[in-house]
């Protein structure tokens, strides 16, 4: 018996290959398993003697059998479905949890396999579609389909490349004809006895023609035949015999353990088979497995097929007809070879094939890159929706983010993270283009909106607030600051000018990164209680100071609630004046609640000195009706004392644990008789010149207001 075994692609010299000079019919076997006991390589093992097909991790290996005794070569490659292909899938799912990558792997493995069917169907007499059940695939189409239009694509190719191979001349060696072998999903059958089995038979043949008819009309409607009356070309896909025609069978039924079935294809279940079965005589008969040696196996299904074709060669020449020596096959088939599914030769696939053909073997990715293109300008538009110029990389991460999430509503499948890749390269290419913004943020958290550049430009963000001066008597727009000297120095020095400066007494406390100011802008019997305080921007009925009386004693030191009703006080009046950044003024009481008063209905309880002797909040709501609130920022502290009361002020601010002294080392003293501005800090520091953001957790502490006699009316009193 004279036999070997070898694969593709081979490292080994094919010697013994070309030395052979028989005349020899190639088989090509291709079809998947349920499972491995029952696998279709264990299946063909045992039909065929002297085979050692084995399963395969790659849809690309050929496995070839040269049978030399019969002049055979059976060459066998998996599907990409197959049950074991698809639990390697599953575990490689699991490790890496990821559906892109299982995807890219089935699709890899379909490309490979597309590739050994274009070679298959150019070098084989015959091709054997196994199926792992009783009923068609209609997926097969699908895949000839496919097969049929890339070999019509890639025929002027490799004529162009091959033109001293005769045997290439059409582009391929052999038009195959197609036969089909399905396996039972029984494992094992009762059969029918002798007497009753013959019918049963005859209707097991009738069904397998009705088979033969139903694939025949697939294909022909599918356009995988040549047009009817017509004996084909080496253009068409394949051979297929029209049905009614007196010839050998191109459908065989096996069972689970590769043994012939009785059983009927149109049947699932064995109750329903025994039914039938009784219905073709007129006494149920008794079962026995008796099976006839002459039952057709899937090795003599083979070899009948084969030896026919070898006596169609015989008797007439034409394509498809003839048998080459193994050598002289090998030859011409492993430049096809090369050709399909050498790895130095992967360019030829990729570059040749037409994209609308090979997205054939991937439904779920054309469907994936479908909405992928039709969401991608959907998403590219929101990212560029109300942009700005110049912006910063915050702002380009969350226009990214806003038009990936528009993506992701509207993308799905495989494809979605190549073209969010792209969406992201390509606003990073837009951002990159001339758009980059300054990423300095203002003191009061706003970017700067010019373009990229050094530090000899000034920032700006084109941000504007209106903001009185030191004293209060004039209202002005400021930008918004960036550096601690142009919020807490550089504005007022500027108003100061034509305002505070006139003033008779005005001091500038402080370092420029965080300055302050005290000035006298008049007598304190310039205020009116009826009035109150006439400068621009109050809003109406929050102008007004709040009385804070003290009591007659000598030490000033604040007392318990009615601790001296009925002595004589002293009254001084004070206002904690809160500011926005629409210019909007107000004083407010403890705990930020702006002052609501009016002349008909004036505040007269000790509600200032509550003040003095409460935390004061640094930011609150600013009352004003706007669609957004503002928030208002403690400015101000305007004080009137009578001539016999001097002030000390200590200013000491509580932020969120961090304690600023602005007065340290030494209080500053205010004199009695004057109405007193103390203007604060737009923004304050720590220690280190670090500017420190609003919060509205931060506190002017109390105590911020401390009453002394004044020395010219001691000096009168002794």
């Amino acid at each position: 018996m004279s036999f070997f075994h070898f694969s593709l692609p081979s490292a080994t010299s094919p010697e013994h290959i070309l030395s052979e000079f028989k005349p020899t019919c190639v088989v090509g076997l291709v079809g998947h398993s349920r499972s491995d006991p029952s696998s279709m390589a264990a299946i063909i093992n045992s039909s065929l003697p002297g085979a050692q097909f084995v399963l395969t991790k790659s849809t690309s290996e050929i496995q070839c059998f040269f049978d030399g005794d019969q002049g055979i070569l059976y060459m066998y490659v998996g599907r990409h479905d197959d049950i074991n292909k698809l639990k390697n899938l599953q575990q490689l799912f699991e490790s890496q949890n990821s559906h892109l990558i299982h995807h890219q792997e089935l699709t890899k493995l379909k490309h490979e396999e597309i590739k050994t069917w274009l070679w298959l169907f150019s070098v084989c007499h015959f091709i054997v579609v196994l199926h792992p059940s009783q009923s068609f695939d209609v997926e097969y189409i699908r895949l000839f389909r496919t097969t049929q239009q890339l070999l019509h694509h890639f025929a002027p190719k490799i004529k162009e490349l091959y033109p001293d191979t005769e045997l290439l001349a059409t582009a391929r060696i052999y038009r195959p004809r197609l036969l089909f072998v399905f396996q039972s999903n029984s494992a094992s059958m009762h059969l029918p006895p002798k007497k009753g089995r013959q019918g049963f038979n005859q209707q097991c043949k009738r069904l397998g023609l009705e088979m033969e008819t139903q694939i025949f009309h697939i294909f022909r409607k599918c356009r995988l035949l040549p047009k009817q009356n017509s004996r084909g070309t080496q253009q068409d896909l394949a051979h297929l015999p029209p049905p009614n025609e007196l010839r050998e069978p191109f459908v065989l039924f096996l069972d689970g353990k590769g043994r012939p079935s009785t059983e009927s294809p149109s049947f699932k279940h064995v109750d329903t088979a025994l039914y039938y079965i009784s219905q073709l005589s007129a006494t149920a008969p008794q079962y026995t497995q008796d099976v006839k040696e002459d039952t057709m196996t899937l090795g003599s299904f083979l070899k009948r097929n084969v030896k026919n074709l070898r006596s169609q060669a015989m008797q007439e020449k034409g394509d498809g007809y003839h048998f080459l020596p193994l050598g002289e096959w090998y030859s011409a088939a492993i430049q096809l070879y090369q050709f399909y599914c050498h790895a130095e030769n992967q360019g030829n696939f990729s570059k040749l094939g037409p994209a609308k053909i090979v997205t054939q073997l991937d439904p779920e990715g054309q469907y994936s890159e479908n909405r992928c293109q039709k969401a991608y300008p959907v998403a590219s538009a929101a990212y560029m929706d109300s942009l700005p110029a110049h912006y910063t990389h915050a702002t380009h991460q969350r226009q990214l983010q806003h038009a990936l999430h528009i993506l992701r509503t509207r993308a799905k499948g495989p494809a979605f993270s190549t073209y969010a890749a792209k969406l992201q390269e390509d606003c990073e290419a837009i951002w990159a283009d001339g758009r980059k913004g300054c990423e300095s943020i203002s003191l009061t958290g706003n970017a700067c909106v010019l373009p990229l550049h050094d530090s000899s430009r000034v920032h700006s963000n084109r941000l504007r607030m209106r903001s009185a001066c030191s004293c209060g008597r004039s209202i002005s727009y400021r930008s918004d600051p960036f550096t601690l000297e142009s919020a807490n120095h550089e504005f007022y020095i500027s108003l100061s000018d034509k305002c505070c400066s006139t003033l008779p007494q005005h001091r500038l406390f402080g370092r420029n990164q965080l300055s302050w100011m005290i000035c006298n802008i008049g007598p304190a019997s310039s205020y009116q209680t009826t009035v109150g305080i006439e400068q621009p921007g109050f809003l109406l009925g929050s102008q007004y100071l709040l009385p804070w009386d003290l009591p007659p004693d000598e030490a000033w030191a604040p007392e318990p609630k009615n601790a001296w009703r009925g002595k004589r006080s002293v009254r001084c009046y004070v206002g904690y004046e809160y500011e926005c950044s629409k210019g909007h003024r107000f004083y407010c009481t403890a705990g930020g609640v702006p002052v609501k008063g009016s002349p008909a209905n004036m505040v007269k309880e000790n509600s200032g000195g509550n003040n003095v002797l409460s935390d004061m909040v640094l930011y609150t709501t600013c009352p004003s009706h706007t669609n957004k609130p503002l928030l208002g920022q403690l400015m101000r502290i305007v004080v009137c004392s009578p001539e016999q009361v001097s002030l000390s002020v200590c200013l000491n601010v509580s932020y969120r644990n961090i304690l600023i002294s602005l007065t340290a080392p030494d209080n500053v003293q205010i004199p009695g008789g004057k109405m007193t501005v103390i203007r604060l800090p737009y923004v304050y520091c720590d220690e280190n010149d670090n500017p420190l953001p609003f919060d509205i957790e931060a506190y002017l502490c109390k105590g911020a207001l401390i009453p002394m006699r004044s020395n010219r009316r001691r000096n009168d009193k002794k």
